[in-house]
């Protein structure tokens, strides 16, 4: 069993520790981050019992290898270059996602990347590939909104149900969790955007037919629209190329704890991803994080709801489904009602 470093903390970590708990192939054994962070690793020690230390070299030595997560909470690059280094002097394997090591100077090849980067022989013809089995997507209005969670949790149910499930994650964490994370290719600065859509379709269809799976769960990095005014999520670029690679049949929606449900925002919202995603979304999640804008260093500031026994107020809507992230009963109850109408859609089928 290969035990394992996380850095830095972030809205993912637990999720990784709580899927990894009963996995014979990895462990994680510890977690460093920033000294702003040395409360919350605190609390994480308390509630997992594993070492969480601001100390990352002390860290290192109980672990075989280190997993570096995406920098999703908007801290210093130089911070990663300088316990990179460290690993590297350790000798410790260093784990790691093509969209940090686009910003970090280190040699490729001592690095495990968490992404296939190759293209698919099949991309040699310049249409799109049908991919015939039905489509779930999982987006969300911007990064830090639990779309991870959500992934894992809807993987899981459609399993329980006997199908066979394509799970390409929005986070390179999900390669310890069983599914296949979205290609590197998709961040390459030398690919044309219908360049990247023909090949993930091809690379999708690849997939499908070697395994034969019956239904795809596609997580979409990012956001879908840029919001405030620090916060551009790359105006949506790599869902939109997910969404012009696949039909999608469903979309799951991620949004922040404290966003209006009322339902003309819920409306615009849907309206938006269906016009500009092909996406029809009709299942809100509430996620466990919101944000705040920083005017000074003008950033966007993410944090996580402290008191998880704060209930929303989640108004009564016979259009639109908001379901609290937390609520494992009501989602997985909406995830069977989605298959039982995918099932009986001769279209999709």
């Amino acid at each position: 069993m290969e035990k394992l470093v996380v850095f830095p903390l972030n809205n993912d970590t637990e999720i990784l520790i709580k899927g990894l708990k009963e996995n014979k192939l990895y462990q994680v054994v510890a977690v460093s981050s920033y000294i702003e962070d040395r409360s919350r690793l605190e609390l994480l020690q308390k509630k997992s019992s594993i070492y969480c230390s601001t100390e990352f070299e002390e860290c290192l030595t109980r672990a075989d290898a280190i997993v570096f997560s995406e920098n999703t909470m908007g801290y210093s690059y130089d911070g990663y270059q300088k316990r990179v280094q460290m690993a590297l002097d350790s000798g410790k394997k260093i784990y790691a996602g093509l969209a940090l090591l686009d910003k970090i100077q280190i040699d490729r090849d001592k690095v495990c990347i968490l992404q296939e980067s190759e293209l698919s022989d099949e991309v040699v013809s310049p249409n799109k590939k049908e991919i015939d089995i039905p489509v779930i997507s999982v987006m969300g209005l911007g990064e830090n909104c639990d779309k991870f969670q959500l992934q894992v949790k809807i993987k899981k149910v459609i399993e329980k149900q006997g199908y066979r499930v394509l799970a390409l994650c929005s986070n390179v964490l999900g390669g310890f969790l069983g599914m296949e994370n979205l290609p590197g290719f998709l961040y390459s600065k030398f690919m044309s955007y219908p360049e990247k859509i023909i090949a993930l379709n091809h690379w999708i269809h690849t997939k499908v037919k070697q395994q034969e799976y019956d239904v795809i769960l596609v997580g979409c990095p990012g956001g879908v629209s840029e919001f405030e005014k620090y916060e551009t999520n790359y105006f949506g670029e790599l869902p939109l190329i997910i969404s012009n690679a696949l039909d999608v049949d469903i979309g799951f929606l991620a949004l922040y704890r404290y966003t209006d449900l009322n339902y003309t925002v819920l409306k615009n919202i849907s309206d938006f991803v269906l016009r500009k995603y092909n996406t029809p979304v009709k299942e809100y999640i509430l996620s466990r994080q919101f944000y705040k804008a920083d005017h000074e260093w003008k950033k966007i500031r993410y944090y996580t709801m402290e008191d998880m026994n704060e209930k929303p107020a989640i108004p009564e809507n016979s259009e639109y489904q908001v379901l609290d992230i937390f609520d494992d009963t009501k989602i997985e109850k909406e995830i069977l009602k989605i298959l039982e109408e995918l099932a009986n859609n001769i279209f999709v089928i």
